[in-house]
């Protein structure tokens, strides 16, 4: 019996975008400072970016962005991830005092441009499947919202339909305490019950030390079993003196 193959998302009208910071060392995720230089951190951070494009550049989105955290960083990531000009990605300046402003902001002037399905998704999961985007456009077929929950009560992936998205950005992106393991609850809470929801698989991120080692244990396994998923992030993980996984 023949298997069919997964369908893929080749429409125009979709679009995903990364959240990214230019990787200076003592601005990149900070609470790895506190074991590690901020040097070494921002090595970790620019192989974390690099893996995370891999999947961006990797996804049948017809638009694929990165957005840059601020105005100073976009020369920066742009000659990191595409020296030459032509990869094929697209990169904006995020918008917005908190993060709630800014998704939201990046996902209207997607859909003013055209998009009909659009996610976004961070940085910090670099051990995510390289399906990941693809999956989520795909739930988004059928559903209003898609949330990638994360299991430290956030979620490393959002993305909204064009036609759900003035009913939904309100519980997604306004009222939310950002940074805290209240995200993934208050989003939920908030929705409308006429917006439906999907979810993909849940995942973890990367913030502090003890998870990065699960990270490089994680990497360390999957590379065993002939997956190359977070090649540049195990590489950089590899000899790094980090405490055990807790």
């Amino acid at each position: 019996m023949k298997v069919p193959k997964p369908k893929k998302i080749t429409s125009p009208l979709t679009c995903a975008i990364l959240f990214a910071r230019n990787p200076q060392p003592g601005r990149v995720k900070t609470r790895l400072q506190t074991h590690l230089s901020p040097d070494r951190v921002a090595a970790i951070y620019t192989a974390f970016v690099r893996d995370s494009v891999t999947m961006l550049r990797g996804c049948d989105a017809q638009r694929r962005i990165v957005a840059v955290a601020d105005t100073y960083g976009l020369a920066g990531l742009r000659s990191l991830l595409d020296p030459t000009g032509e990869s094929g990605l697209e990169f904006v300046v995020q918008e917005g005092m908190d993060l709630g402003m800014r998704m939201e902001h990046a996902l209207r002037a997607a859909f003013d441009t055209g998009a009909e399905r659009a996610v976004i998704l961070g940085t910090d999961a670099p051990s995510l499947p390289l399906t990941t985007i693809d999956d989520a456009l795909a739930r988004l077929a059928d559903a209003d919202v898609v949330l990638g929950p994360c299991v430290d009560g956030g979620y490393y992936l959002v993305g909204v339909t064009a036609q759900a998205f003035d009913d939904a950005a309100p519980a997604l992106f306004r009222g939310i305490t950002w940074s805290t393991g209240l995200v993934l609850a208050q989003s939920v809470e908030a929705l409308a019950p006429s917006l439906s929801l999907a979810l993909l698989p849940a995942w973890y991120d990367i913030d502090g030390p003890s998870e990065a080692a699960f990270l490089r244990s994680h990497l360390e396994a999957l590379s065993r079993a002939g997956n190359n998923i977070g090649k540049y992030s195990l590489h950089a993980l590899r000899g790094v003196d980090l405490p055990p996984p807790s």
